[in-house]
């Protein structure tokens, strides 16, 4: 009787190993034709389903309004693109490419479609076996792909963020002329180095964001929210932009979105010190460390508006010529079509 029991158990085994075998036999199949097509310049016949971390709820997250220029980029070229939000990512059939805007969720991966992360933020929260799940991870930080290439055994390449010109480009409001100093950001329920350091100075300073009542007068806080398609008016029209990075996005080497936004609005901006930054914007960025360097360069720089405008001008160009979405997908397609499954 045990015999007999082990021998069926055997055979159920054996046959579980061969549809496993044959699922993944499809899969490889089913990527390849996708390559093929890719290879091939059929872009039209490729859907692209592009996953954010954002409820359908609350479309005030940075990570929906990159979805919408990845989007229309891919679109240019003549893809079939979808945003799905966190709630709807397992609704859709016919997904041939999937990318991942990996926020703090894991997504469950659909073997038939190539799969692809592009880690823009968070990256401490993600395992080393998450990222092997991946036919191809991109990885906002020269650095840590580095490291990540070392680890995993998936491909795993530089991309960097970016943004859209359409959207981010110079246009000054008379009426937002008052706020000089301006940080723009969400205090996500801790009180965040630079709102710290600019109130340890001689200067006021303008905050638009959620939650900060908290932590700093009610004289700085302006608004919770600003539209995505108004926030070049507020960038372009301060004269110093404050900008930080979270703790592991800085020792990691992720450089914030916000950057090549407001660069390319033309802004003059003050970040926390990041090697990174000072190199990418070769310097036209202004780096501080601590708030007794930060008071001396907001004193230094609202006295010398010329020296601003010119760092704003050479930021601006830096990043229209080498960092848009446009750009980014031209990429991304590249390393598709160099891809082995």
């Amino acid at each position: 009787m045990k015999k007999k029991l082990s021998d069926n158990l055997l055979k159920i085994n054996q046959i579980r190993f061969v549809l496993i075998d044959s699922k993944k036999e499809n899969a490889i199949d089913s990527k390849r034709n996708i390559l093929e097509k890719l290879k091939n310049g059929s872009f039209n016949d490729i859907n692209i389903s592009i996953k954010t971390p954002n409820p359908q709820s609350d479309r005030r997250w940075g990570d929906y309004f990159y979805a919408v220029a990845l989007k229309k980029s891919f679109e240019k070229k003549g893809f079939n693109v979808s945003i799905h939000e966190k709630e709807e990512w397992y609704n859709h059939e016919n997904e041939d490419i999937v990318i991942l805007l990996r926020g703090l969720t894991k997504y469950n991966l659909n073997y038939n479609s190539i799969n692809i992360m592009w880690n823009i933020s968070h990256p401490t929260e993600i395992s080393r076996f998450e990222y092997e799940k991946y036919d191809i991870v991109f990885v906002a930080s020269e650095k840590y792909a580095e490291l990540l290439k070392k680890e995993v055994n998936t491909s795993v390449e530089p991309l960097l963020q970016c943004y859209d010109p359409d959207v981010f480009y110079p246009k000054e409001n008379d009426d937002l002329k008052n706020n000089e100093v301006l940080f723009v950001g969400s205090t996500r329920h801790v009180f965040r180095d630079i709102i710290k350091d600019i109130s340890n100075t001689n200067h006021d300073f303008s905050v638009f964001g959620p939650f900060w009542e908290n932590f700093i007068d009610e004289k700085h806080i302006k608004g919770d929210f600003i539209p995505n398609d108004e926030l070049n008016q507020y960038y372009s029209s301060c004269k110093i932009l404050l900008n930080d990075h979270w703790e592991d996005m800085k020792e990691l080497g992720f450089i914030s979105n916000r950057l090549f936004d407001a660069l390319g609005c033309g802004a003059f901006i003050i970040s926390d010190k990041m090697s990174e930054v000072d190199a990418l914007f070769e310097g036209n960025v202004v780096t501080y460390d601590g708030a007794d360097d930060l008071n001396e360069k907001i004193t230094y720089y609202l006295e010398h508006p010329n020296e601003r405008n010119e760092k704003a001008s050479k930021g601006r160009e830096i990043v229209l010529n080498n960092h848009t979405f446009d750009q980014r997908v031209n990429e991304i397609i590249k390393y598709l079509k160099n891809l082995k499954i």
